[in-house]
């Protein structure tokens, strides 16, 4: 088609679905990308932008749908930016994700083809979420607050999310009655919102702490630090990473990107000697209280940036580093002084496929190797899931 023009509408039949939520299909030797798509879909679809390769386009009608497409459970979906896949069945949703893992990690690493890519379901695919960024609009007398709509910065005024835990919907409508009384502050902005269920509580910005039991710890939060938000897996993840950290030498682990201890504080159990380092101030302070409160005199916790501090470190006989970054992954310097330091074992916890691929390729096939892999779905209706692999140097 090099050279004409697209038809204004055409019919799609999608094969599967990508990282970012669109559903894939092909249309005169051109990839299409669709969003609010399912495997299997046959779909009346119009362009919507054309580049040399690909096309992305919108689903004017669905003429016949995939065998997983569901009725969405939130009159919201769609409009709202937070979710991209409640119109799918569940179980597909968890299959899709495997196998966007295993795509993305044998393409990027072809040595890995025969290794098992397992992806563990969240055992509630709603409710789940005990933590949320919220956005607010003042309107005259009036406060919007919701989530942004997809693809825009307005806000999409809500008043009760699917994927909330009670307590933190109970915080929802507590903070719409509290943005919109007389003299509330700003016109527009951000609020981070958390709740811990076991307690019965919420709390909104920095202010408030929250207490969490998570396998037999407790630890104290505040909305605006880092924590994993369901409350049906985060369990499961820090067990992975205990799990992916057996048969190491005790004798001293590194947990880079911290937070507030959720790996560092059952790794303690097992090695002499632990090292804990977050950047984040508010997190660490709240770090060294739960660490405190778990008697753990053994787990030092540093408060610096961790690529800073790794180069003005020397290096250290750590038998296990676990490294959990944000989103936008280590980065350079933090996967190179790895590469220096060459520690036995490496747990890496992503929520980014992309980005761990980047970063593992600083280490991969040469001097390490990619032991196991196991993806979660921290995050249902969504395209995001979290990533824990272990690798072992050569």
């Amino acid at each position: 088609m090099d050279g004409e023009e697209m038809p204004s509408t055409f019919t799609l039949r999608i094969e599967r679905l990508v990282y970012g939520g669109d559903g894939l299909g092909r249309h005169e030797g051109k990839v299409v990308f669709v969003p609010f798509s399912a495997p299997g879909d046959t779909l009346l679809v119009r362009p919507v932008e054309e580049k040399k390769n690909f096309v992305r386009a919108s689903a004017v009608r669905v003429l016949d749908p995939g065998p997983g497409r569901t009725d969405p459970a939130c009159p919201h979906f769609g409009a709202c930016g937070g979710c991209h896949w409640q119109h799918l069945e569940y179980a597909q949703q968890v299959e899709a994700k495997r196998g966007i893992l295993e795509e993305l990690l044998h393409h990027k690493f072809p040595e890995t083809s025969g290794l098992p890519v397992s992806m563990k379901p969240s055992p509630r695919p709603f409710g789940y979420r005990s933590r949320a960024r919220m956005r607010f609009a003042r309107i005259g007398a009036d406060a919007a607050v919701g989530f942004f709509r997809g693809g825009s910065h307005t806000v999409l005024d809500i008043d009760h999310c699917p994927l909330f835990r009670p307590s933190l919907n109970e915080a929802l409508k507590a903070l719409r009655v509290r943005l919109g009384s007389p003299g509330a502050g700003r016109e527009a902005g951000e609020i981070d919102i958390a709740c811990s269920e076991q307690e019965g509580s919420w709390a909104a910005g920095p202010g408030g702490t929250l207490r969490r039991q998570v396998g037999g710890f407790t630890f104290r939060l505040t909305p605006d630090v880092f924590f994993q938000a369901n409350d049906f897996l985060v369990e499961d993840l820090a067990g992975a990473v205990a799990a992916a950290a057996r048969n190491c030498d005790p004798a001293a682990a590194l947990d880079l990107f911290a937070g507030v201890g959720l790996l560092s504080l059952p790794l303690a159990r097992t090695f002499r000697k632990g090292v804990a380092v977050e950047g984040s101030p508010s997190a660490c302070r709240l770090l060294r209280s739960n660490v405190a409160e778990a008697g753990f005199g053994h787990l030092q916790t540093v408060c610096a940036d961790v690529a800073e501090w790794m180069q003005g470190t020397e290096q250290r006989d750590f038998g296990l580093v676990v490294l959990d970054p944000p989103r936008s992954g280590a980065g350079e310097r933090v996967m190179e002084q790895l590469r220096r330091w060459r520690p036995a074992r490496i747990v890496y916890v992503s929520c980014d496929p992309q980005t761990l691929c980047r970063d593992l390729a600083r280490l991969v096939p040469d001097p390490y190797r990619i032991e196991s892999v196991e993806g979660l779905d921290l995050f249902p209706q969504s395209y995001h899931f979290e990533t824990v692999v272990r690798l072992a140097r050569v």
